[in-house]
């Protein structure tokens, strides 16, 4: 990974001597005051601050800065620590800045010197920390102006909020537990959308916390995925469903939602129902 090199702006005082003029005069004149010193700044760096926010927190930050010219090379690459960091650039030329946030590895700076190639950058799902997952964008930069970003995460949540009954009298939905299938397993960081299924899976089973009867239940349970968006689902790009599977009067009843498509950065919030 290359070193980073962070520019400073260095600040530095002029020191001003203080003149006192001297006449023949018995008693001199008092001393005129000591002026302020001048502070100059370097006036080919552009100083600004960004401040990175989103749906979750944002625990550090990777910055790629291209130029929007050309071969649209990269001039800058920055990590820096929490949601907020200070850049100073050398030019005031408008800049595209690539945001990575609460990536847990490194990245390999020699590989992305090109903004194409941030496309390459392929996520797993099973690196995610849904209480941190990561985010990005993409935005356009002017050098000096402190700017405030908003980030969009690659995970998406689904969010079990209630369960109903519907069986007649005292039947019980034993054992029920629910679970994603045809899970997205990778995807990529800067990508907007389009995404298709890559590698799916069935996710862990989830159990809920007690049998469901006459009343509802609102487990409150979160499963996660990566976004899966083609208009059309295919046997090699199925959709993502959602399963409940309970026992009923000793029979096994599966229940399924399909989830299409699915956004990135999206939440679903569902409402099951348990019908004869």
């Amino acid at each position: 990974m290359e070193t980073l090199k962070i520019l400073l702006v260095t600040m530095l005082p002029l020191l001003a001597g203080a003149c006192r003029s001297i006449e023949c005069q018995e008693k001199p004149d008092p001393p005129s005051p000591e002026p302020l010193p001048v502070v100059t700044q370097d006036s080919t760096l552009w100083r600004s601050v960004l401040r990175f926010e989103g749906p979750f927190p944002v625990t550090r930050t990777d910055i790629f800065i291209y130029r929007q010219d050309g071969l649209k090379d990269m001039t800058d690459y920055l990590r820096t620590e929490g949601a907020t960091a200070e850049l100073c650039l050398r030019d005031s030329l408008p800049k595209t800045i690539a945001v990575a946030a609460n990536a847990r590895g490194t990245f390999n700076t020699a590989g992305l010197k090109h903004f194409d190639s941030l496309g390459g950058i392929v996520c797993r799902l099973a690196d995610e920390d849904p209480a941190a997952p990561l985010m990005s964008g993409i935005f356009s930069f002017i050098p000096g102006r402190d700017t405030v970003y908003s980030l969009t995460p690659l995970l998406c949540t689904v969010e079990l909020i209630s369960v109903t009954n519907h069986f007649d009298g005292d039947v019980l939905a034993e054992n029920p537990r629910v679970w994603l299938e045809n899970v997205n397993s990778q995807a990529a960081l800067f990508k907007e959308q389009g995404f298709t299924v890559v590698d799916p899976f069935n996710s862990k089973r989830v159990r809920l916390p007690c049998d469901i009867g006459l009343y509802t239940q609102y487990p409150g349970i979160k499963l996660y995925c990566y976004p899966n968006d083609l208009p059309n689902p295919t046997t090699g790009n199925p959709a993502t469903e959602f399963v409940l599977q309970c026992e009923i009067a000793g029979e096994t009843r599966t229940y399924r939602r399909t989830l299409h498509p699915l956004f990135r950065g999206e939440t679903v919030l569902l409402d099951v129902e348990i019908h004869p």
